[in-house]
């Protein structure tokens, strides 16, 4: 039996010009208010960008932020797991030491350096819906989920492997083709989904997740059901059950309809 659905956003059930099928979605939803089958928004993005995308559900759903680091029910954060000291600066150091812009995710605000220039914080916008330019990363005064990396689609197999291979202390995952995410060693969005488990007794046996990239992948492994988009990175087709077809045709929206029906 299912007892809760838990879906990624970019290239999963976001298209590309970031909107989903509200219409189908408002049906899907009723089904699952009526059954009791909580659903989750899980992403690496800020938790009040993808709280704005659900204007007349969100209150009723459950979001799972930046990668695992932040839980929340509506509108009250329930669970916040924010890096030590220690693990910033070690990911300050390697922003300091790699060609790459960078983005600073914090619980007030997400950040960005003032010499990775206004288009890049612009681009961003996308993904964040608070954002800040900084003179430097050293002057934040926030709690910090994660540090994040824009790299090459063609160089960021290498540089993660790269990064994993010298400083095992930390958490490197794909967030995107083009994004490397530095987080505390362990989270991802199954700590998380684990989190929300116990708290409302459901096992992950009766839990089902979407996704397409390697902060996916966590969750893919530990839900009783898994699926991957068609688009997904290989890592995250490896995790999946099985693979549908691309966020571009609703997929997940319509894959969700059907295990419902």
């Amino acid at each position: 039996m299912i007892k809760l659905i838990a879906t990624d956003m970019d290239g999963t059930w976001l298209r590309e010009d970031k909107t989903y099928d509200k219409e189908l979605f408002e049906k899907e939803f009723q089904i699952m208010q009526d059954r009791d089958i909580k659903f989750v928004i899980a992403s690496g993005n800020q938790y009040e960008n993808i709280l704005d995308r659900f204007p007349k559900a969100n209150k009723h759903m459950y979001f799972v932020a930046e990668n695992g680091a932040l839980v929340a029910h509506g509108n009250e954060i329930l669970q916040i797991s924010d890096l030590s000291d220690e693990d910033y600066q070690t990911m300050l150091e390697i922003v300091e030491n790699l060609p790459y812009k960078a983005i600073v995710a914090g619980v007030t605000s997400a950040y960005v350096e003032k010499s990775s220039g206004k288009e890049f914080a612009e681009d961003l916008k996308k993904y964040v819906k608070k954002i800040q330019v900084v003179d430097s990363f050293n002057d934040i005064d926030d709690r910090i989920f994660k540090v994040s990396l824009r790299v090459p689609e063609d160089e960021m197999p290498k540089v993660l492997d790269k990064l994993r291979e010298d400083y095992p202390q930390i958490g490197f995952v794909s967030g995107a083709s083009t994004a490397i995410d530095m987080q505390t060693k362990g989270m991802n969005k199954a700590v998380g989904l684990e989190y929300l488990g116990k708290k409302l007794k459901i096992k992950s046996s009766e839990m089902v997740t979407f996704g397409d990239s390697g902060n996916d992948v966590g969750m893919l492994k530990f839900a009783g059901t898994s699926f991957a988009t068609a688009t997904a990175l290989p890592d995250a087709k490896k995790a999946a059950n099985q693979i549908i077809g691309s966020s571009e045709e609703s997929s997940v929206q319509k894959k969700i309809l059907e295990l419902l029906s």
